[in-house]
């Protein structure tokens, strides 16, 4: 019961709210570090002197680093006491940040979040631990996951209020100061209220010499390659280049070694079989589709700008409402998951509210947005994300026996991180390729001869003949105006493109999971564990 693993693992005067609050402090600003200042990209491309290309790769790593490094952080966990191994992660923690703060160095960046990425699956396998102990026995599993993924979903929303908050205020480098402030408090209170030689190590004490560091090495520099290549491929046009060309090989040279390296080791830095396992198929083909389809929101930042008006505070504000429908789905699908529902109807019920997101959205395109109509489709956006990932993480981590459950999870992070870089990629073509199209039929559209774009010119030069402008600059001004006006309505036309293919795309899977033959779910054979709440 939770209240026995508290008693054991917490000082016995602290109340249980408090290591709930404790929990929470500590789990979130580690959390909100996974999307930090991406909603503030132009801006750290500015301190940085490089592109927003640059700066989305720049939060891949740290992404990739959780994602290559799991395993690796397993044997370190297991073999450092909880306590001290804590302390010395924040250590280094703060450390990494304060050389950040005082560096513009953006290669320097790259290594230290990945280092940062390495480091905080200290944080979150302790803070995993502890979720886990909050419930009984045979809820814990799915539950704890609900609960994580709940909170590390609901924290891109967060970063976008932090990343407002800081890059109106301070300078950029600020945001290095703020993670270490915010980290502290959570911490501190962790390590007061532990008991005395509290260990949380899963598997007991086992030696640094089983460490799999040339695995580690391969499989972090593969997924690395991958993520380069997907997203620098556009920018560097392909094959065409030598650059990318070379990564493409490299990255076949890398995964063909660390694929023959798990074969021949007797304990794995992957266990490859839980590809033997059919659900654990579905389960990856799943998590891809839905990482495809669950929506990007920074597509809609340019119809949040300049058609609902919204400044950076208040796009940060009312994404708060995405984060009540994360925690919503998130919570009832665990309910369902509990109750026994079939998962093929969770799995439909998460993709049509996807579904209905995108065909809302593709609605309430157009000059004239409230922003109470942004209001229902965040949270349909957050409820189906939260919906579908807790299905679909307990489908697949429980569809292998439980002693290579481990390598499923990993494997499942992996996949999340390359489909995410995988979607950033296909969002830029996309944008690149249509709004081309729009532009050039625009283009052909506004000329000397069309009576609407020269009372649109004439309405401009007006204006600002009327604010104390000189017949020049009107001139001047009124076809800047007039090329703003083209440049919205063309993100308009992409932003209606993509969300009318994706629902599109949406309703193909839904067909999919509806008329392929019944997917055997193996979560009935530990139904008899799995208490309804």
């Amino acid at each position: 019961m939770p209240n026995e693993n508290n008693k054991l693992i917490f000082k016995s005067r602290v109340p249980y709210w408090l290591v709930l609050f404790t929990i929470f402090i500590t789990l979130m600003p580690i959390a909100l570090v996974l999307g930090i200042y991406l909603s503030g990209a132009s801006s750290a491309a500015s301190y940085y002197g490089v592109d927003i290309i640059d700066v989305k790769y720049s939060t891949v790593v740290y992404y990739l680093a959780i994602a290559a490094s799991f395993p690796l952080e397993a044997k370190f966990f297991n073999y450092f006491s909880s306590k001290p191994y804590l302390i010395g992660c924040s250590i280094i923690y703060a450390a990494i940040n304060l050389i950040l703060y005082c560096s513009d160095s953006f290669a320097l960046l790259l290594v230290l979040r990945f280092a940062g990425g390495m480091l905080s699956l200290g944080f979150i396998g302790m803070i995993f631990s502890l979720v886990f102990k909050q419930f009984h026995a045979q809820r814990s599993r799915i539950l704890g996951y609900a609960t994580m993924y709940a909170a590390l979903f609901s924290s891109a929303p967060l970063a976008q209020l932090l990343d407002a908050f800081i890059f109106t205020k301070y300078d950029f480098n600020s945001i290095f100061l703020f993670k270490i402030y915010s980290a502290l408090p959570g911490i501190i209170l962790l390590c007061c209220i532990l008991k005395k030689g509290t260990d949380l190590r899963r598997d007991g004490k086992i030696p640094l010499k089983l460490i799999r560091w040339e695995s580690f090495v391969l499989y972090a520099s593969s997924l690395l390659l991958a993520a380069y290549i997907l997203l620098y491929g556009q920018y560097y046009h392909w094959f065409s280049s030598i650059r990318i060309t070379l990564c493409t090989i490299a990255l076949v040279f890398f995964m063909c070694l660390f694929f023959l390296r798990q074969f021949k080791l007797e304990e794995p830095y992957i266990d490859l079989k839980i590809y033997k396992s059919r659900n654990f198929r579905i389960g990856m083909l799943l998590l891809v589709l839905f990482y495809f389809s669950k929506g990007d929101m920074n597509l809609l930042n340019g119809f949040f700008s300049n058609s609902v008006h919204l400044d950076m505070y208040h796009k940060g504000y009312i994404m708060l409402i995405n984060c009540a429908g994360i925690t919503a789905g998130s919570l009832i699908s665990a309910r369902f998951i509990l109750a026994g529902r079939k998962i093929r109807l969770i799995w439909m019920t998460g993709f049509g509210v996807l579904l209905a997101y995108h065909v809302y959205i593709l609605c309430i395109l157009s000059n004239q947005a409230e922003i109470a109509d942004l209001l229902i489709p965040l949270f349909l956006q957050g409820f189906g994300n939260g919906t579908l990932i807790i299905s679909i993480v307990i489908f697949y981590v429980t569809s292998v026996p439980a002693e290579i459950a481990f390598s499923a999870s990993v494997t499942g992070v992996a996949f999340r991180a390359v489909t995410f870089t995988a979607s950033m990629a296909l969002t830029s073509y996309m944008g690149l390729h249509l709004q081309k199209i729009h532009y050039q039929s625009a283009a052909q559209e506004i000329t000397s001869l069309n009576p609407y774009a020269v009372q649109r010119i004439g309405q401009y030069k007006q204006a600002l003949l009327n604010g104390g402008a000189s017949i020049p600059q009107s001139n001047a001004g009124a076809i800047k105006l007039l090329g703003k006006a083209v440049a919205n309505q063309n993100n308009l036309l992409f932003v209606r493109d993509y969300y009318l293919y994706m629902s599109a795309f949406i309703l193909l899977i839904i067909m999919g999971i509806a008329l392929i033959p019944h997917f055997q779910y193996h979560i009935k054979k530990i139904g008899a564990k799995l208490i309804p709440m």
